[in-house]
């Protein structure tokens, strides 16, 4: 059995070296690439013709890369789920806010904004603003009878 194993080792070696060394062709053919060679097409050297140091200073490079690429995201999850908490405890504490509270400090801080407006304007007449621009002008103010008078 053991001379069968060993042939058998050594027959499947030799198939994957010759299919190995052949090497296959590409063919650019417009703008598609193929095993197959077709009507104007033009073999293309795929071989890499980067030296073993190169490579291995590209393949460190892309490692450098995807652990940075990897670090950023976790970074980015970790920021989202403490985005997430913050919001959901605003969202907690606003729900535990009882509906009278909320109207007593609505109301006073209607209160503190009537103080800060001009003379003249109630928050009782302030009308509803429309979603529609409006334009308005400023209406001339009556020309008193003593500057009427001193015209003339």
């Amino acid at each position: 059995m053991k001379p069968l194993a060993s042939f058998g080792i050594v027959f499947i070696a030799v198939i994957v070296v010759a299919t190995g060394a052949a090497g296959q062709s590409v063919y650019r053919c417009g703008n598609t690439y193929s095993e197959k060679p077709c009507t104007d097409g033009v073999a293309v050297n795929v071989q890499d013709s980067r030296t073993p140091a190169q490579k291995r200073e590209s393949d460190a490079a892309t490692r450098r890369d995807v652990a940075t690429t990897e670090a950023l995201e976790q970074a980015k999850q970790r920021e989202m789920a403490q985005s997430n908490k913050s919001s959901t405890e605003f969202n907690k504490s606003a729900a535990r806010t009882s509906p009278a509270k909320t109207k007593a400090a609505n109301s006073q801080a209607t209160r503190a904004e009537g103080n800060n407006k001009e003379p003249g304007t109630s928050p009782a007449r302030k009308k509803k603003d429309s979603e529609y621009f409006t334009a308005r002008t400023v209406a001339p103010k009556p020309a008193s009878k003593a500057s009427a008078s001193a015209r003339k």
